[in-house]
């Protein structure tokens, strides 16, 4: 009967062992796997802001990615036993039991540089415009597409039919500003109308995108005429039926004309089409009926406001007699306290409505071409605009307040001038308070930390902005959009990977 127990017993401790060794097993992996996923996050973050941080000094710019994270395990369990029949003389011997284990691991990771000749080329070719389009698409803030994707915008100038058209370039450089910060004596108080002659292209961009309040993208496929008038009568073209009923439905459209009587035969863009628009909401006496103003981002892009709101758009017809109108630039003389608005700034002003000339016939006409940034001028502007609020906040605390109504860190606005929705969002800012900061970098000395998207109640003030329950601090927000950008341009065979995972039990 003892002996059936202690069998028993041995049979119990066995079962007991195998249980939790597979208990420790399945635990050990589910807890590995989620340090290892936020070792993954923290350190991408970190050599993501790392970058942002060498473009504001001008240093060279070094990607690198973790793909790949091992770790062997092995476990080990002993279980034995002593059995004594009867007793030895001399000694102390007893019936014993034991049950050894031990759980050894050894993790490994490998760090890759992005260096190769494709990804290269991939961060300095202009973004594809229907990644912009897929983040307006998901919510993000139009000003913050405004200002992260786009290097200029041109305002073109149409005065008549016959001309003459002008354009103006205004670019989004807050490195250029500093230069123009530095050398305005006093704040601007004259007439609104002259405020345009004594600022930067910064401050003139991050006015022009407040007035564009209903910025947003839209995907049309163009449609290019092969026929017209074609008769397809069942009788006489029966032949023809066949070909046509072949025909790709996705590339070649076949409609009948009621007007004709006939048949027309299109050619359909095999991918589709982005524009860009904003909505006019004032609307002169004497301009077209359409509510949309078309913004141009490239010589390739449709110049026809219906592809602002339909899902086709026909190619107009070419007409050779008629002369074309070339652009002429108009460049911006220099920052000054002027007694009239220079020839740019009349431009300018009319565009964000500064000016309230009379139009006749629809004239002038005015237009907008954004100009798409790459991945790499997108590090380069996000380092420029924190060296820009570095100075900004040197000037106002080292020697004189800054006649500028801007704060540091760059908002969406000005609030007592622009009282309109998140206009004292922050856009891109590192002195978060590290201690409720979502990560911190140490860089040159010096703590870099990242703020939540919302700051906390009774968050300390930073800077010269206290952080209210309606404010936002977009960082994080524009990183994981740069993250994702980054992400776009990696191949395989930048990325190596492990197809498997081993434990070894």
């Amino acid at each position: 009967m003892s002996q059936m127990r202690r069998a028993t017993r041995c049979i119990g401790a066995l079962g007991l062992a195998a249980a939790l060794s597979g208990c420790i097993t399945s635990g050990e992996i589910k807890s590995d796997t989620m340090s290892f996923d936020d070792v993954i996050e923290d350190t991408t973050n970190k050599l993501l802001l790392l970058n942002v941080l060498r473009a504001r000094d001008k240093a060279p710019l070094h990607f690198a990615d973790i793909p790949v994270i091992r770790e062997s395990m092995q476990e080990s369990l002993t279980l034995g036993g002593t059995r004594v029949y009867g007793p030895v003389p001399g000694t102390t011997l007893r019936n014993t039991a034991f049950l050894n284990g031990f759980v050894q691991k050894s993790p490994s990771f490998e760090v890759n540089h992005l260096d190769s000749k494709d990804f290269v080329t991939g961060i300095s070719s202009p973004i594809d415009v229907k990644f912009v389009k897929y983040w307006l698409d998901r919510g993000l803030d139009r000003r913050i597409v405004l200002l992260l994707f786009f290097s200029a915008v041109e305002i073109v100038e149409t005065r008549s039919e016959a001309g003459p058209v002008n354009t103006i370039r205004v670019g989004n450089s807050p490195r250029d500003a500093i230069d123009v910060l530095r050398a305005r004596k006093r704040p601007f108080t004259g007439d609104a109308a002259l405020k345009c002659d004594t600022q930067s292209d910064f401050e003139r961009y991050l006015k022009l995108i407040n007035v564009l309040k209903n910025f947003f993208a839209h995907s049309y496929r163009e449609r290019r005429v092969l026929a017209r008038g074609l008769s397809l009568d069942a009788v006489k073209d029966n032949r023809g039926l066949p070909a046509f009923a072949s025909l790709d439905q996705t590339k070649i459209q076949l409609s009948y004309d009621k007007g004709l009587s006939a048949y027309n035969l299109y050619a359909l863009s095999p991918d589709q089409k982005v524009a860009f628009c904003f909505y006019e909401s004032q609307r002169p006496a004497g301009a077209e009926m359409t509510p949309y103003a078309f913004v141009n981002t490239g010589a390739a892009t449709l110049k026809d406001k219906r592809s602002c709101s339909q899902s086709v758009v026909d190619i107009p017809m070419e007409d050779s007699t008629k002369a074309g109108i070339s652009e002429y630039p108009i460049f911006f003389p220099g920052a000054a306290e002027t007694a009239q608005p220079s020839d740019y700034c009349s431009i300018y002003n009319r565009f964000v409505g500064m000016d309230g000339e009379a139009k006749t016939d629809g004239y002038p006409k005015l237009e907008l071409k954004l100009h798409i940034r790459s991945v790499g001028e997108i590090f380069q502007f996000l380092g420029d605009l924190l060296h820009y609020q570095d100075e900004v906040k040197r000037e106002a605390d080292v020697s004189r307040p800054v006649p500028a109504r801007l704060n540091s860190p760059v908002t969406f606005g000005y609030c007592p001038d622009d009282s309109g929705l998140g206009c004292d969002d922050v856009f891109f800012r590192l002195d978060g308070d590290p201690e409720s900061a979502r990560f911190s970098l140490m860089y040159r000395d010096r703590i870099y930390s990242v703020a939540n998207l919302n700051p906390p109640e009774g968050a300390p003030c930073l800077g010269s902005r206290c952080p209210e329950v309606s404010a936002k601090d977009h960082t994080l927000e524009i990183l994981s959009v740069v993250h994702q950008l980054v992400d776009l341009n990696k191949s395989a065979s930048d990325i190596r990977a492990t197809p498997f995972v081993q434990v070894l039990p």
